[in-house]
């Protein structure tokens, strides 16, 4: 069998000739453009050779070497990152905390947090440290104090982290406090605390109603007593009055005469008789 070849089209050859010149074309473009961007929220980290330059760029287009320089962006806003950390309280309780920190590189700082912690300084740094001083913190509370002095607890690990950082470059805006989780033990004791403190507010609260009732039953008593010393008062210089003033009765008797005669009239042993009524 004899072997035969087959030659490629001249149209073909130009073809792929054509896209390996495009190919090496873009890859040169990419090494040698002589420009480099820095987004909005970021800071540029120059480097020349890999070693990074003292110049903190803007954000914007900037003019590099090409070859020898690179622009490495680092974020400036705020990260929001969060810790599980186990600890203990002042009273020797169980404590399992989720801290939820916000911070943010200082522009400024960019270059240090770069070239040191490669641009990552939570994983290198943040998070160890705050799971020591949340553990610090926290042992300075009993474990009810924790719970109650939540907003206290978190100023304080965020003040401790900001001279931590302080050294870094690196600010926290803010800690919060996300979970506390205590023992079975100790939630239940919570729970029986809360209960026994409900049943006596119950009791202290019904005792003071009865004694309410109490004293309002005795204040209408000595208001009823004195309306009574005052009506027979009333009624004693009221007799007093007309005993002194016979002339005093018939004058109410005519005052108060409706011009009516009784209908029946008894005295003695004569029969009842109806008088006639008057007109």
């Amino acid at each position: 069998m004899v072997a035969t070849t087959r030659e490629v089209p001249q149209g073909g050859i130009k073809l792929i000739v054509g896209a390996v010149i495009a190919v090496v074309v873009l890859i040169a473009l990419f090494i040698l453009w002589p420009f480099a961007s820095v987004p909005a929220g970021y800071v540029g980290v120059m480097t020349t050779f890999g070693a990074p330059s003292a110049t903190v760029y803007e954000p914007g287009i900037h003019f590099r070497m090409p070859i020898s320089q690179s622009m490495h962006n680092v974020y400036v806003g705020v990260y929001k990152a969060q810790s599980d950390v186990a600890g203990a309280s002042k009273d020797l309780q169980q404590v399992d905390a989720k801290v939820s920190v916000n911070f943010n590189i200082a522009p400024a700082a960019a270059v240090n947090v770069y070239a040191n912690l490669g641009g990552d300084p939570w994983t290198q740094v943040m998070d160890p440290a705050v799971h020591d001083v949340v553990k610090a913190v926290a042992a300075r509370y009993e474990a009810t104090d924790l719970i109650q002095k939540r907003d206290q607890v978190s100023q304080e690990i965020r003040e401790a982290l900001l001279t931590r950082f302080k050294n870094i470059g690196v600010n926290v805006s803010a800690v919060n406090i996300v979970d506390f989780a205590f023992s079975k033990q100790f939630n239940d004791a919570i729970e029986s605390k809360i209960t026994a403190q409900q049943n006596a507010l119950r009791v202290e609260n019904e005792i003071a109603q009865t004694k309410w009732e109490a004293q309002k039953r005795v204040v209408e008593s000595e208001a009823a007593l004195k309306v009574a010393e005052n009506n027979a008062k009333a009624n004693e210089l009221t007799g007093k009055s007309l005993e002194a003033n016979p002339a005093l009765i018939e004058k109410l008797k005519v005052e108060r005469w409706d011009g009516h005669f009784p209908q029946y009239v008894m005295g003695g042993t004569v029969p009842l008789i109806q008088l006639p009524g008057a007109k």
